[in-house]
């Protein structure tokens, strides 16, 4: 009895009668150099679409960051003016206003009032672009000369200066300056550095207003207040000397 063949083997024809071919795809004959038909490749597509993801977001990041680098390195200057101030306002050397990082003078900022008795004066000098760096300095002098009660104009510029409300004002003395001298610096929560020194010699009262901030990795940072204080005592010391 003719048993069945093992499972997944073909039956082979009859000898000496040619194989049936049947027709279609499968009734074509093997050809030479094909094989059984191979399974589809898998894409790469996903795996090239991700990688351009990522590469996007990489780049982008970069971008933003370098944006974020250099927009906080820009030289916050302007170009040198040749702006002519007060006349009081040359008591204040190119050597101090540089020390300040504010060599460009500005007239916009700059007044002249006449009090009768005596006369109002404020300088203003801002950054020069190229010439004294990174981050932000502005420099405001008030002279007042010739007061008419200058006990009561120097309280008065220390009680103003106190009452800054943008932080917590600290206040200390400074000793060898004029007849009596006060350093006033506003502590805040941000980078924005704020000291104000007034002196009163005789009958003048002076008000060096020093502000600004230093530049950190990608945006403003506080500046050294022992910086910022030596800087305004500076134009405050040539400023008094002179009148």
């Amino acid at each position: 009895m003719n048993q069945p063949p093992p499972h997944g083997w073909h039956r082979q024809p009859p000898q000496g009668r040619p194989p049936h071919h049947r027709q279609g795809w499968q009734g074509h004959p093997q050809q030479p150099g094909w094989g059984p038909p191979q399974p589809p490749k898998k894409s790469k597509a996903p795996v090239i679409i991700i990688l351009s993801l990522v590469a996007l977001l990489v780049l982008g990041g970069g971008i933003t960051v370098a944006v974020l680098y250099f927009d906080a390195h820009e030289d916050g200057g302007s170009s040198k003016r040749a702006d002519q101030l007060p006349s009081v306002c040359a008591n204040v050397s190119e050597a101090a206003l540089k020390k300040a990082r504010t060599t460009n003078p500005n007239r916009l900022g700059s007044s002249e009032t006449d009090l009768g008795r005596g006369k109002r004066t404020i300088c203003s000098w801002n950054q020069t672009a190229g010439v004294d760096g990174e981050g932000l300095r502005n420099t405001d002098v008030y002279v007042t000369q010739g007061a008419k009660d200058e006990d009561q104009a120097y309280q008065e510029a220390v009680r103003m200066a106190m009452a800054n409300n943008q932080g917590t004002p600290r206040q200390k003395p400074i000793e060898g300056l004029g007849d009596e001298a006060t350093a006033v610096l506003m502590d805040g929560a941000s980078a924005f550095t704020d000291i104000t020194i007034i002196v009163r010699k005789g009958a003048h009262v002076v008000e060096v207003d020093h502000t600004g901030w230093d530049v950190g990795l990608f945006s403003p940072k506080r500046a050294d207040v022992a910086e910022f204080e030596g800087a305004a005592k500076g134009v405050a010391e040539e400023m008094i000397a002179k009148l």
